[in-house]
């Protein structure tokens, strides 16, 4: 298939003035000409963002090949089997699950009475409010412990704030109460209560990203079926314990359905959470006792803890790398002593634990490519040998005594599968998507280590097609992240395999940033070390070049949110060995992060201009900082969510307007604003598709590749 030739010499890029504005940070003087960008009430700036996306999409809509990719894309999830997700069940045998049916663009929730049974539909989300005329989507849901009752997340236009509904299973009705200022989906989920009277829920008066006052006073509330939704009975906030402030996010959590106590965390964008517990009982008497349970000092892994009768297991950091699992005895007197139950693993992160059947089973990862399922029980320990090779493990049990555990794995190539576990047997999940890929077969994984500026060795997975040529010619496609301590783990998906199906190459470097290798390995690649998330993917583009997967003129380099930072300073730093640039959503502009909207914790991750050396360590990894007048930058599509809660538009607005002013090539720099999305972009398979489809037509044309 020959690509059609885009033809943008009658396009006019659309320009805002320069408006210097310098600002000292200890001393260092630096110069933004676009600030005044960052006001999106301003009509000439809204004016400027409307022009910059009518000025893309002229351009867009002249790359022919993306019809083709889209069908493509689609023609994978046409039929039943393939359009099943967020499968879970309850302790009564019901199963519940989304989805999306033939010549509809979103999904719809069914339950099962038992996984081989018939499905029955139990809402429609184009139902809800129909009069607004809004695409409802379903976010999230849960279902009560017993399976009476299941709560529902429904929200449009990738707009966060989410309404809950609580629908009556066996009725199939929809109880009168209807919540708002709720976001599930991000915050950690509900908790039912054991009796299914009721649950728990993070309530956030604020959520107008315009809004000075937005995100702040958070509490967990308890909402009792059938109560006014509107009369919030707060069980933790700032107001009921000393060391929460405004801006923080109290979420509190019934972990399992005979658990005695309640866990209450102050959350953020890091690792390791600070938490308190009370007694369930508690909530009978409306006074909650809420007490320190541990600090940050503990390193207690996010919400990665389970109650086992009156002890509480959890993944720990402390005094270890790769992390131990461990757990305290209530019954004690505080401070808590852990006693280790796993100690820590060579070459092994732990990931996850659950309880099942009153058995504790964990996961790990080794570099983040390839994952192992244990067993713990009476002081032993048992490795658990998968029924396939599985690159990411997911557990989930309905609750700590069901019998049944469910294992998901996942991989580059294999498709995610879910299976039970029961008395050490797998047995395959009727729901799991048994769907074949034909258009997959015949692919091929390879995991290396490169070595980076520094010497350490970086894991870089590549996916091609068997019996490609290593002669440089083969358009590649880097994905990195590297933030958080995340674990860029594999994933299957037909939406990113079809770039590979059309001859391209997908190689996902696992940089510093991320907790591929630890919590060194994010430690390494965050604040006044993160030069080595972008430096560790230039060695790993390096390699791919030097070893005739790809070369210069035929680079791509891509990537979201935070990995951002890492992919704009690639491009500041060797602009010559990017062909094409790709960012969505991205943040690339962190010395202004805490002039965000929601700034949430991310100063934790990237650090704060409040501190001189923090501060300095920010100028250096901004990518719109030092971006440099008169280079030749690589063509550049930067897409941004004009309802983006978390990466204000501005953000790559700002970018966008100095590249395309300090740029000398004649490569199109494009700023395509999604006004019907957020930060995860839009809220439907279609629209998904619809995204993909665009990227990877603009990367294949400018490296000038036929589609096979």
């Amino acid at each position: 298939m020959t690509i059609s030739c885009v033809n943008n010499s009658n396009l006019k890029i659309p320009k805002t003035p320069k408006v210097p504005v310098q600002d000292n940070y200890f001393g260092r003087l630096i110069t933004d000409d676009y600030r005044h960008l960052e006001n999106l009430k301003d009509s000439s700036t809204i004016n400027w963002f409307r022009a910059q996306d009518d000025y893309s999409e002229k351009y867009l809509e002249k790359l022919s090949n993306q019809r083709i990719l889209v069908e493509q894309m689609k023609s994978y999830y046409v039929d039943e089997a393939a359009t099943i997700y967020g499968v879970k069940y309850a302790d009564n045998g019901f199963v519940f699950f989304l989805k999306k049916e033939k010549k509809t663009i979103y999904d719809k929730l069914f339950y099962k009475a038992t996984p081989g049974s018939e499905a029955i539909e139990l809402f429609d989300p184009s139902t809800f409010h129909s009069e607004l005329n809004h695409e409802y989507t379903i976010n999230y849901f849960q279902p009560s412990w017993d399976g009476d009752f299941i709560l529902v997340s429904l929200s449009y236009d990738g707009i966060k704030e989410s309404n809950l509904i609580i629908i009556n299973v066996l009725k199939k009705t929809v109880l009168p109460e209807i919540i708002t200022n709720a976001e599930p989906d991000s915050y950690l989920g509900i908790s039912w209560l054991p009796d299914s009277s009721g649950f728990l829920y993070l309530y956030i008066p604020v959520l107008d990203p315009e809004d000075e006052k937005y995100m702040l006073n958070s509490s967990t509330v308890l909402h009792k079926l059938g109560s006014n939704s509107n009369k919030r009975n707060i069980i933790f906030s700032s107001s009921m314990v000393s060391s929460l402030s405004k801006k923080d996010l109290p979420i509190a959590k019934i972990l399992s359905k005979n658990d005695r106590y309640i866990i209450g965390y102050k959350a953020s964008v890091e690792n390791y959470w600070l938490a308190y517990y009370a007694k369930l009982s508690d909530l009978k008497t409306g006074k909650i006792n809420w007490q320190l349970f541990y600090d940050l000092d503990e390193k207690i892994y996010a919400d990665y803890g389970v109650f086992l009768n009156d002890e509480f297991v959890f993944i720990s950091g402390k005094n270890a790398d790769n992390r131990t699992i461990s757990s305290f005895d209530l019954n004690l007197k505080q401070p808590f002593k852990a006693n280790i139950l796993v100690p820590e693993k060579k070459d092994e992160v732990l990931t996850s634990l659950i309880v099942s059947n009153n058995k504790l089973y964990y996961t790990s990862s080794r570099f983040g490519v390839e994952a192992f399922l244990y067993k713990y029980k009476d002081g032993q320990e048992t490795q658990i040998e998968l029924p396939i090779y599985s690159g990411e493990i997911s557990l989930y049990s309905p609750s700590n005594e069901n019998e049944t555990l469910q294992v998901g794995v996942d991989g580059w190539t294999n498709d995610y599968t879910r299976y039970f576990l029961k008395d050490q047997t797998f047995i395959l999940d009727p729901l799991s998507n048994q769907k074949k890929y034909p258009e997959f077969e015949g692919l091929q994984e390879i995991e290396v280590l490169v070595a980076s500026h520094d010497d350490e060795e970086i894991p870089l997975s590549i996916i091609h097609k068997k019996g490609i040529n290593y002669n440089g010619s083969n358009p590649t496609l880097l994905y990195p992240y590297g933030a958080y301590g995340e674990l860029m783990t594999p994933f299957f998906s037909p939406i990113f395999l079809t770039w590979v199906k059309n001859g391209g190459v997908l190689a996902v470097p696992h940089i510093r940033g991320g907790g591929e290798k630890g919590d060194s390995w994010h430690e390494q690649g965050m604040k006044s070390k993160k030069h080595n998330s972008w430096k560790d993917l230039i060695a790993c583009t390096e390699y791919l070049i030097e070893n005739k997967f790809t070369s210069k003129d035929k680079t791509v380099l891509y990537s979201s949110s935070a990995g951002g930072v890492a992919i704009g300073m690639a491009i500041v730093e060797r602009p010559d060995l990017y062909n094409v640039f790709i960012a969505d959503a991205p943040m690339l502009n962190p010395l202004r992060s805490e002039e965000r909207t929601n700034n949430a914790s991310n100063h934790l991750e990237y650090g704060t201009v409040k501190d001189s050396a923090e501060c300095m360590a920010l100028i250096k990894m901004d990518p719109y900082v030092n971006l440099k007048p008169n280079v030749n930058y690589p063509a550049s599509l930067i897409i941004s969510g004009y309802n983006d809660s978390r990466i204000d538009p501005w953000i790559p607005g700002k970018f966008v307007a100095k590249l395309q002013d300090h740029s000398t090539s004649d490569a199109p720099i494009l700023l395509d604003v999604n006004y019907d999305a957020g930060h995860e972009g839009g809220d439907t398979i279609d629209e998904l598709i619809e995204e993909y489809s665009k990227i990877f037509a603009f990367a294949f044309w400018h490296t000038n590749h036929n589609l096979n």
